[in-house]
């Protein structure tokens, strides 16, 4: 099953996942989910200075890039590599302990990490550039930072990368963390029951519980999939993008950039072991945030309450706006100005969300996932699902 990855505008999504692309925000305003690869980046250099602008002064996000981890020196950046095994690295080139050249060398010829490298230094000196290029960089970015030039390498490894049947020189593995796929799993397998688990001790806000739930999950992960590493960190991947998406359903306000409970989805490392505690954590965090929403009231929350437990049936705006006493036009632009959208895309919202865990779980034909979600023409529902996650539901399904 394919992994999709959200993005979303209007509605308050960018603050809570700073990791997306704002150029995949659709263009009437409303939130879509589009299956777009994601890349890790791990930035050192023993400037304080310069890690901060390289942080702060590029738009990682519009390419696809996520920053995964810093590092202030060679030694500190290879035990960040093994852990966090990222798609790309910028490293500086004159570092204590072990320097860029030496570090990129290791790397390469002695612990074959798949992880590719860009030299970021002060050096203007052909032969020395050279060299890092000998040892596999991709690209040499001279100081001080130039934002453009950056920004112009950055867009093009994104468009070689997001197409990895093709063979650009650069290109990383095919085995992306988060564009990576796995051996579909039967509809009655032990670890949608340990997610279902997870899914409840959080709606019960139990700690307890979810310490538990989370255990188990990661442990079931370990055989379903056979010891398969990446196919677990795929699956685990996808529950954590499951918990994103419930406290986007429920997201009714548009809080402020620097909300101090703005979620973000944690970065997995290749320690399986480290995986009950990230999830747990990451679990408790998506309680809290359920819990302050559910302290919202108005006429909006009670549309949207309303939408999310009848969607099946044949909603209009008129209907749920007399139950709640209130003119259709009046609850109609209150609630686009609080959830970004319109109350008709957010019933499609509602009911392609719940096809989802339909066409991922069960043998249904598309047709009847499309009724049981209430659409009674099966080609609406696929233009629908297709607008929301940029794939038609048979490919969705299909993996």
């Amino acid at each position: 099953m394919p992994i999709p990855c959200c993005s979303g505008k209007r509605i308050g999504q960018k603050h809570l996942f700073p990791w997306y692309n704002g150029d995949y925000f659709h263009n009437e305003g409303y939130f879509r989910r589009e299956r777009i690869p994601i890349f890790t980046v791990l930035l050192v250099d023993d400037e304080p200075l310069v890690l901060e602008g390289l942080a702060f002064m590029i738009d990682w996000e519009s390419h696809g890039f996520r920053i995964c981890g810093e590092a202030c020196d060679g030694e500190e950046a290879l035990n960040r590599i093994q852990e966090l095994s990222p798609d790309l690295v910028v490293l500086d080139i004159s570092m204590p302990v072990m320097d860029g050249l030496q570090l990129v060398e290791h790397c390469t010829k002695v612990l074959n990490v798949p992880c590719r490298f860009i030299i970021l230094s002060g050096h203007d000196d052909f032969a020395f550039a050279q060299k890092a290029m000998t040892c596999g960089v991709l690209d040499y970015w001279l100081k001080p930072i130039d934002v453009e030039e950056i920004n112009a390498t950055l867009g093009k490894l994104s468009k070689e990368w997001s197409h990895p049947g093709r063979e650009e020189a650069g290109s990383p593995p095919a085995a992306l963390p988060l564009a990576a796929a796995w051996t579909v799993l039967d509809a009655d397998d032990p670890l949608f029951a340990a997610e279902d688990s997870l899914l409840l001790a959080i709606q019960a806000g139990d700690g307890t519980a979810i310490d538990e739930a989370a255990g188990r999950l990661c442990s079931q992960m370990e055989l379903s999939f056979r010891g398969d590493r990446e196919a677990s960190k795929a699956f685990l991947s996808n529950v954590l993008l499951e918990l994103i998406w419930k406290v986007m359903e429920g997201e009714m306000t548009s809080p402020a950039p620097d909300d101090e409970h703005a979620l973000s989805l944690p970065v997995l490392p290749n320690r399986p072991e480290r995986w009950p505690d990230i999830l747990a954590s990451f679990a408790r965090e998506t309680v809290e945030q359920l819990t302050r929403q559910k302290a919202m009231t108005g006429p909006v929350g009670e549309a949207a309450r309303i939408i999310r437990e009848r969607y099946r049936e044949p909603l209009q705006l008129q209907a749920v706006a007399k139950m709640l006493h209130f003119q259709p036009a009046y609850l109609g632009q209150l609630f686009k100005k609080q959830t970004g959208m319109s109350f008709l895309d957010y019933v499609h919202r509602t009911r392609i969300e719940a096809s989802r865990r339909l066409l991922r779980r069960t043998d249904l034909k598309i047709a009847d996932v499309a009724r049981t979600v209430g659409y009674a023409d099966p080609e609406q529902f696929a233009a629908k699902f297709k607008q929301w996650m940029d794939m038609p539901p048979s490919q969705y399904k299909n993996g």
